[in-house]
């Protein structure tokens, strides 16, 4: 039998909780938007085994299961609740592609029918998480700003990118979004952190199959000059490097969880003189 105090993990936050998601009405406007590429559930151990028996999360008598967008908001719930708290991260955007209906109610929080494991990242095998950083160069120049981006040739083919990387022992993030910028747009750009950006995260599989939940620092990097002669790095598949209005850069640069961060940019700079 489930324990009932358990119960309690699976609705929505009280008054207070709601209050830190700030205003309800911006609830309201954005319930039909989709969710964003990670989402976590507040659950506990001894239902961590139970899906992983059944090969699926769900709930008994068909309750929804809720998922938050805030992993500090999963945990809150799930140690306010349990002696034994687990909190699951949930791979929205794979599960949204592959036909997963998400519905957010009134709460701000989003709910389904179950989750397969598949979708679950943290329970399957070969998890891990990766820390990277990135940035993107802004020049001040006589017709306005202009953002560097660089153009990167995948198998699926060719994309607009911010230069981004994975952090070395030591480092901190701002320390490797520079380093990377200047290693992958091959220049040594004389960069000033003006605006950070925050962080995406988002999941994805190496090579082998094995699960990755990817954090991603971004910074916004003033530079006094608008260099023209850059050598990118080939060996990484970047074949370009070439600057943009931040409504151009808004537009090109087409990775789902970076979309925010530049319509935010662009945003921001529409409303400078």
């Amino acid at each position: 039998m489930d324990d009932p105090a358990l119960d309690e993990l699976e609705r929505p936050p009280d008054e207070a909780d709601r209050g830190a998601r700030g205003d309800p009405r911006a609830v309201r406007r954005g319930r039909n938007s989709p969710p964003p590429d990670i989402l976590y559930h507040a659950t506990t151990e001894r239902r961590v085994q139970r899906a992983l028996s059944e090969g699926t999360v769900q709930l008994k008598g068909g309750k929804p299961v809720f998922l938050s967008r805030f992993e500090w908001q999963a945990w809150h719930v799930a140690h306010r609740q349990s002696s034994d708290p687990a909190v699951l991260i949930i791979d929205a955007a794979r599960a949204r592609r592959e036909g997963m209906r998400f519905d957010r109610n009134n709460q701000g929080l989003w709910q389904v029918n179950q989750v397969l494991l598949r979708y679950v990242l943290n329970l399957r095998d070969g998890y891990a998480e990766q820390v990277s950083a990135g940035g993107i160069p802004v020049w001040y120049g006589p017709d306005g700003p202009r953002f560097a981006l660089i153009r990167v040739h995948r198998r699926a083919g060719g994309s607009w990118e911010v230069a981004k990387g994975k952090l070395e022992i030591g480092e901190t993030p701002t320390e490797a979004a520079v380093r990377e910028v200047r290693e992958e747009m091959g220049y040594p750009l004389d960069l000033r952190i003006t605006h950070d950006l925050g962080f995406v995260r988002y999941g994805f599989q190496t090579p082998d199959g094995s699960p990755r939940l990817k954090t991603l620092h971004m910074y916004l990097m003033e530079t006094p000059h608008q260099v023209t002669e850059f050598a990118p790095a080939g060996a990484e598949g970047i074949r370009e490097v070439s600057w943009f209005t931040p409504q151009e850069a808004s537009r090109v640069v087409n990775h789902r969880s970076l979309r925010p961060i530049m319509r935010r940019l662009r945003l921001m700079f529409e409303e400078e003189p």
